[in-house]
């Protein structure tokens, strides 16, 4: 697996037995926390003026845990060698799927140090055992479906979509300068693309113990262009918010994180 970025990124914890949980049992839960490093997502020159993230809000709808595979051995034959192993391929019987919601969750941007990791979607029972992966599925909202929050911070309705990023825009200095100076504006980049996200790595779910998943988005790749050049969100360019959406989808990858610090456990 990758290590964390150095850079800002927005994370979502997938919990074992959710970070700092004190109820026994083995459970699944998902948290969130925000971390800051060199990027300044808090101002970005763009070719309009400035551009500053505020807020990304995602659309969770079931978290699957895939059993480890249980295939058998063959028996031995004539010649003392042993026979195959089984399937291990998965199947229905292979798979926990738990349903959260969809369930909104909500990051805050910022330029701060790595905020506590806190949880955001109600811990789900889990049955103990060897599992090879996890999976999240980020999709579009339905009309029949009801949600933890209905609007985002800027008015955004979030019916319909699956990821959207808000922030504001402050035009650049005109010569001569005008009085009053350009107030910012707020700006919403929203997509319905539905995204599978897979953390395929075994663990284990043991009673009364802690096993974490972290994803995590690296938040200053999310206006870079080709050739060095800064995405535009203040321009309302259908096609630009198209490539930005595609980077928020690029940039999410997943690691172990039993701790929930936020950072990838290493051996």
């Amino acid at each position: 697996m990758r290590t964390a970025t150095p850079y800002l990124a927005i994370l979502a914890a997938a919990t074992i037995l959710g970070c700092g949980a004190g109820s026994s049992g083995s459970a699944v839960s998902v948290s969130s926390a925000v971390k800051a490093g060199t990027s300044k997502l808090s101002s970005v020159p763009t070719a309009s003026g400035t551009a500053k993230l505020d807020n990304l809000y995602l659309v969770v709808k079931e978290i699957e845990l895939e059993k480890a595979p249980t295939g058998t051995t063959g028996s031995t034959g004539s010649t003392g060698s042993t026979g195959s192993t089984g399937p291990t391929g998965s199947s229905d019987d292979d798979v926990e799927e738990l349903e959260v919601g969809p369930y909104v969750l909500e990051l805050t941007i910022n330029d701060t140090d790595l905020s506590p990791v806190q949880p955001f979607i109600p811990s789900t029972v889990v049955p103990p055992g060897s599992y090879k992966g996890i999976e999240f599925e980020i999709h579009r909202v339905r009309s029949t479906e009801k949600l933890n929050i209905q609007t985002t911070q800027g008015g955004v309705s979030l019916q319909g979509l699956s990821i959207v990023l808000e922030g504001t825009c402050t035009p650049a200095p005109t010569t001569p300068p005008t009085t009053p100076a350009p107030a910012p504006r707020p700006f919403a980049v929203t997509s319905t693309m539905e995204v599978e996200v897979e953390y395929e790595a075994p663990f284990e779910v043991v009673m009364d113990a802690q096993s974490n998943v972290t994803l995590a988005f690296d938040a200053s790749t999310w206006l870079a262009g080709p050739n060095g050049t800064t995405l535009d969100p203040c321009a309302n360019d259908p096609e630009v918010n198209a490539k930005i959406m595609a980077n928020v989808k690029a940039s999410l990858k997943a690691f172990g994180d039993d701790d929930c610090d936020g950072k990838e456990d290493h051996d």
